[in-house]
């Protein structure tokens, strides 16, 4: 019935199906693979033309079969047994299997919560999108937000910070169940070690942040940056949520997308490091990146440069541009000149602590230059082996062969014509190819998925039992026709 449970092979070098090897009896039970299992099948036809080649007593053989046979017969018995005995309300069995199905019963996730539901996929949203405003927002506050604009996203911070207080310790950590290895993990027990080894821990030294609200300063608001290291794990996912949606993205896509997104992050990051230096740590000295950059002309610390000095105070202003966002903008260009390696030199540093700054800088930058053209390169070579750039230089080697070997003209174009249809139904030049990577049972499965429409418009086919129809399915091979081409599909008198 595809529910009872007789026995459970966890063991190494279990094996199961030796009495139809023997006896050639209908297989009694079902064996279902509950984990990712490599199993080994051995024919009939193989085992016996082996042992018969190497003179091996097959009489000996079968009795050992049989000792077998008889010890699994006395084992099913008393497993029979047990399960009658484990219905009968009074059966300490019966206690136990209540026991044990009401502690499963408790440990079962509302169904909103399982993997893959929509629930999971806009919480995921919302949860990546609060990462990346806290990646854009913390700095930008520190660096060039003026006082009223900080109380105007507070509001919105608590907000992001009451959502990953509830996504911390009521969702994530006891409620999100997961798929590992092909099994759906339910109980709190396996949810929360799950947790613990996939970013529990910069989860909660991110939501300390919250002490900002009761102790107003920038060094808990730092601590929410710490999320960003968990932005790569729910890209994935989200590209993970889309994929079972049928919006697959290929995996060089999505690496770089993510690269190209922490790229520019870091861009941001870096040009708000770069005013905070500028506007607190070196505000009593004259020369600065800040005072030296004069986009207008100018001497240094002009009023046509980003900041001008003041020989009354002592110490430059915060921006002398128009506002704080055209400080900015300088900021980027800063960032994004030196972290690109091109460095026009129009922006410098000018003490030692920029120095240091912007040679760490540097490294980050050449870094992320490697990153990208690995990157670009994967991109570039997935659409080289799999894409439309495949299918031309596979269909470029068809035409040449039919050249060397003067395959007539009107041939040539029934040819082409079909590797043209092939191409646009499939996306492959030779299905039989790609699926030839997998094991025979996902095989059948793949070929019925495709062909199952097919299979149910003929009366007799549908009628089969579904292994014959996925075998049949499998056993259909593609052919096209065209009335200029090749009309005819087969001819009086033709034996099927």
């Amino acid at each position: 019935d595809h529910k009872t449970i007789y026995a459970t092979l966890s063991q190494r070098g279990a094996f199961f199906g030796e009495t139809c090897l023997f006896l050639n009896k209908p297989r009694s039970t079902s064996v279902c693979a509950q984990t990712f299992c490599d199993v080994f099948q051995l024919g009939k036809d193989d085992l016996f033309n082996e042992l018969k080649r190497r003179d091996i007593d097959l009489a000996q053989m079968r009795e050992l079969f049989f000792n077998i046979h008889r010890e699994n017969e006395r084992r099913n018995k008393a497993i029979e047994g047990n399960l009658i005995r484990c219905k009968e309300p009074q059966s300490k069995l019966n206690k136990i299997i209540d026991a044990d199905n009401q502690e499963s019963n408790e440990q079962v996730v509302p169904k909103i919560f399982l993997p893959g539901t929509s629930f999971r996929f806009i919480w995921d949203v919302f949860t990546t999108l609060g990462i990346i405003y806290y990646a854009l927002s913390v700095l930008y506050q520190i660096a060039f937000r003026t006082v009223d604009e900080e109380n105007t996203a507070v509001g919105i911070e608590i907000l992001f910070d009451l959502f990953f207080i509830i996504d911390c310790y009521a969702l994530r950590s006891t409620q999100f169940a997961f798929v590992e290895n092909g099994i759906l993990h339910q109980s709190k027990g396996d949810i929360i070690k799950h947790y613990k080894k996939n970013g529990m821990i910069p989860d909660v030294v991110a939501s300390i942040s919250l002490l900002d609200i009761i102790f107003p300063s920038y060094h808990f608001r730092l601590l929410s940056l710490v999320r960003i290291l968990r932005l790569p794990y729910f890209l994935d996912s989200l590209c993970a949520h889309l994929d079972e949606r049928g919006i697959r993205i290929s995996l060089a896509s999505n690496l770089l997308a993510k690269i190209v997104l922490l790229y520019m992050i870091a861009c941001h990051e870096i040009s708000c490091i770069w005013f905070i230096i500028h506007r607190y740590v070196e505000r009593g000295k004259e020369l600065t990146w800040a005072t030296s950059d004069c986009p207008l002309g100018g001497d240094t610390g002009s009023d046509a440069c980003l900041a001008m000095w003041s020989d009354e105070l002592q110490q430059h202003n915060v921006c002398n541009m128009d506002s704080l966002n055209d400080c900015y903008i300088r900021a980027f260009h800063f960032s994004l000149t030196t972290l690109s390696t091109v460095g026009y030199g129009d922006i410098s540093p000018a003490t030692e602590l920029e120095t240091i700054w912007e040679l760490c800088v540097v490294v980050v930058g050449a870094c992320f230059l490697a990153a990208l053209i690995g990157a670009f390169g994967a991109y570039l070579q997935q659409n080289d082996t799999t894409g439309r750039n495949s299918f031309y230089a596979k269909l470029d080697r068809v035409k040449q062969y039919m050249r060397f070997r003067n395959i007539p003209p009107d041939i040539q174009s029934s040819i082409l014509f079909f590797h043209h249809c092939r191409w646009e139904a499939s996306q492959t030049l030779d299905e039989r190819e790609t699926l030839s990577l997998l094991p025979q049972p996902l095989q059948l499965d793949i070929s019925f998925a495709v062909k199952e429409k097919v299979i149910h418009t003929v009366p007799i086919l549908e009628s089969l039992p579904i292994i014959i129809q996925k075998r049949i399915a499998h056993a259909l091979r593609p052919q096209v026709y065209a009335p200029r081409d090749n009309p005819i599909i087969y001819n009086v008198g033709d034996i099927g």
